[in-house]
Order: structure tokens, then sequence, then C-alpha cells
């Protein structure tokens, strides 16, 4: 039933492949200064969220307390559906902060950049924390 979603999030994908391939394109810099993807992404969250919540009431929520409920909800198609629009949602929102920090200041080469949102792009969390740790780094101090 959610299945949409999945095909709607897909137009996100191509975002991915401008800050990572085109950085420096001024079509890139304009869609990331806007946020238009994760927009988008949250947009379609929303939905997917009120339908659920339209189809299964509110009390889905509570499954959320415990390490069983949670392996049930996203045993559902449609909630693992969710799920994953809210993952790709935040992976785009955070690869958008990557690349709008960093190319405010350029203190890593920009294929370090790339590497870097690539790795935002797979493995979420691992990409923001390389991003972080390189930041603290390696960052000039701002006055």
């Amino acid at each position: 039933m959610y299945s949409w979603l999945f095909a709607a999030a897909g137009i996100a994908f191509p975002f991915w492949l401008l800050m990572i391939l085109m950085p420096g394109w001024r079509v890139t810099r304009f869609l990331a200064d806007r946020q238009v993807f994760p927009i988008l992404l949250a947009v379609l969250y929303t939905a997917g969220i009120g339908a659920a919540v339209a189809q299964y009431g509110i009390g889905f929520v509570q499954d959320f307390g415990s390490e069983e409920g949670v392996l049930r909800l996203l045993g559902m198609p449609d909630f693992a559906l969710i799920v994953w629009i809210h993952i790709l949602c935040f992976d785009q929102a955070i690869g958008h902060w990557i690349y709008r920090d960093h190319m405010a200041d350029r203190f890593l080469p920009l294929p370090v950049q790339s590497v870097i949102l690539f790795c935002t792009l797979m493995f979420g969390p691992f990409g923001w924390l390389l991003y972080t740790v390189l930041r603290a780094l390696l960052r000039p101090a701002r006055t």
C-alpha cells in the first residue's frame, strides 16, 4: 500500500550525485541552500506517517518501547517503508548540512568531501561522525 513512498523518495537520489560529483555547480548550491530534497522527503514521511495513523491509530507508537515491538513494526511492510523514508530524510538532511557547512570554508579537498558525502549516503551516522571529527581537527577556528 505504501510502495508509492518508496517510488517518490527515489527523486532525492540524484541530488546525492550532484553533491558528490558536482559540488561546485551553481544548481547544486541553489538546491542545497533551499534544502529542496530533505523537505521533499520530510513531506513524504509526513504523508506516510499520517496514513499509518489513519489506518492503525496512534497506538502503534507504544511498540517503540520494546525490542519486540520495534521488530514487529519493522516486520510490517507499510511501517518498514515509512522507516526507510525516515532514514533517507535524516541522511539527506545531514548530507545537506555537511555540504553547506563545508562549502562555506572548504577546509578539506572537495574529493574528500565527496567521500564523506558518499559515506553519509551509505552509512548515515558514520559519514556524519567522520565529518564531525575531521571538522574538529582541521577546520580553522572562527573568530
